[in-house]
């Protein structure tokens, strides 16, 4: 838990707060800091813009003198061109007399000053100790001056001037400047505060919990709960209690669609995920079927890499409910160790047949099932995938998709829970693996995914089966081809003959390839829906 000690960004108390009256301000700013208190939230950072005095003293008049709410102040210095002592000086005299509350949040008992954006400024050094100067000269003493860091390597040089700075950025945090990108999926956000409670920074970092509706397509709260689950994790390890601090960005819509306050189009969803990560709450209430439940399972493997069955059937023999196992092969000394790893199997039963080597994963899944998959209501297909041609991303993925379809009991159960609860989703598998959107930049880049030769054996695939579809320009499949399927779903393919090439090392441009991308347009064909799942990173 968060001990309540941490703080949390907030922008904009209301927008035109001038054209309130006192009594409709205050008693909105009541509802929204009661609504803070209720959701773990300790204090509120205010935007304090020196051409808009009217804004500063009816906001802070209401949390001096009526809420006694924690708040600390941000200079918002983004449109100042030319900063001098003169203003500088003005903006403390300002600020002077809010230092000095008891509800003003300090930091190793200096007050806090955040400023908006002092990279836009050539020598933030001087900026800094001017600051510092005037501030000792009015006999207001030490600041922690911290600011936001936006993530780009050329930064770093002025955070030697500043107490501390909170993450702000929508980059990678320690990609090579050249190759930095905007990261296009939320869950570029996980990852960077996964590799952040790995590394031991030599400067003072506040994490940031960050929202963004707009930019990033597949933002949800069940994303927005891991990341802080994340930064809360590393936040706690802080020895000092004022400095287990996070942000968050923010707490209403300044224009950025970035806000955690409850709205029409999201509801209390985002607020409520925040509430459960900061106390340690699970995220849903536990979706689960009975173990007792009949159902239908057939669980394929295709074992090339006999080395990394046993890491399958660890995960395997966590699941509580009946399952048979099809396993393909391509020699008779694989199966031989097949079989002696299966005698650790808890699978109701099993079958090993060995195919020529070609159609890679593919071929023996559709061939070993073709008369097998009608006894069943659920089948999935996992493979022992290496991509050598990824080199390290390739066993990342691997592990990133076996631990989404079969990591744990409570994975199984809550996918075998909602193909029972939804009689017509008929397709899960994990959404794209995060380090391959970044090496293709972009999920939908049609050159890599949808060339004519991947276009070309889809269309002769889908003619096979019915003309009703043709291939559109956006296309999402389920990359490394592992999945969870309701059979009538998927019917189909089993049925139609392909011929399959040999074995040369392909990474893109096959009949295989073809069909890895056909899967959605099959559920969608068959009167079913799809759904991606991201449990585990």
């Amino acid at each position: 838990m968060f001990n309540n000690i941490s703080y949390f960004k907030f922008f904009n108390v209301v927008k035109n707060v001038e054209k309130f009256n006192s009594e409709d301000l205050e008693l909105l700013m009541e509802a929204q800091i009661n609504l803070a208190k209720k959701h773990g939230i300790y204090g509120f950072a205010i935007y304090y813009d020196l051409s808009n005095s009217i804004y500063l003293d009816k906001v802070n008049n209401f949390f001096v003198n009526k809420s006694n709410f924690p708040f600390f102040l941000i200079w918002n210095n983004e449109k100042i061109e030319d900063i001098n002592d003169k203003i500088i000086e003005n903006l403390i005299n300002n600020l002077k007399k809010y230092f000095q509350y008891d509800n003003y949040i300090k930091i190793r008992e200096k007050p806090v000053l955040s400023i908006s954006k002092p990279i836009n400024y050539n020598n933030s050094k001087i900026l800094i100790t001017c600051i510092r100067e005037i501030a000792r000269k009015k006999l207001i003493g030490e600041l922690f001056i911290v600011y936001p860091f936006t993530g780009n390597f050329t930064e770093k040089k002025f955070l030697t001037e500043y107490d501390a700075t909170y993450d702000f950025s929508k980059v990678d945090l320690f990609m090579h400047e050249k190759k930095e990108k905007n990261i296009l999926h939320y869950s570029g956000i996980i990852y960077k505060n996964l590799i952040l409670n790995k590394l031991n920074l030599n400067f003072s970092l506040f994490r940031s919990c960050y929202l963004d509706y707009k930019n990033f397509k597949d933002y949800n709260p069940e994303k927005f709960y891991i990341a802080n689950k994340l930064i809360f994790e590393m936040q706690n390890n802080s020895s000092n209690d004022d400095e287990k601090i996070v942000f968050i960005n923010s707490w209403n819509d300044y224009g950025g669609g970035e806000y955690l306050e409850p709205d029409e189009n999201y509801g209390y969803a985002s607020i409520n995920s925040f509430s459960k990560s900061i106390f340690n709450l699970p995220f849903q209430n536990e979706m689960k079927l009975e173990t007792n439940h009949h159902i239908s399972i057939a669980i394929q493997i295709h074992v090339y890499y006999e080395d990394l069955l046993g890491e399958i059937i660890n995960m395997l023999n966590l699941i509580q409910f009946k399952y048979d196992l099809f396993i393909s092969t391509i020699s008779e000394k694989k199966k031989q160790f097949i079989e002696k790893c299966l005698s650790n199997s808890n699978a109701n039963s099993y079958e090993i047949k060995i195919f020529q080597n070609f159609g890679r994963d593919v071929f023996p899944f559709l061939t070993q099932m073709k008369k097998k998959y009608k006894q069943y209501k659920y089948i999935c297909h996992i493979h022992t995938k290496k991509s050598y041609h990824k080199s390290l991303l390739g066993a990342n993925w691997r592990h990133y998709l076996y631990k989404n379809l079969i990591g744990s009991e409570k994975i199984v159960s809550e996918v075998l829970f909602d193909f029972e609860k939804n009689e017509k989703l008929g397709f899960i598998f994990p959404e794209v693996y995060y380090d391959l959107n970044k090496e293709v930049n972009d999920f939908d880049n049609i050159n890599f995914f949808l060339n004519k030769p991947n276009k070309k054996y889809m269309n002769f695939i889908l003619q096979r089966i019915s003309n009703e579809f043709k291939i559109g320009k956006k296309l999402e499949f389920p990359t490394g081809n592992m999945f969870w399927a309701k059979t009538k779903a998927i019917y189909q393919i089993f049925n139609i003959k392909l011929k399959y090439p040999k074995e040369l090392n392909q990474t893109n441009e096959t009949i295989m390839h073809g069909i890895e991308r056909i899967w959605l347009y099959l559920v969608k064909l068959n009167g079913y829906y799809y759904k991606t799942i991201f449990k585990h990173y």
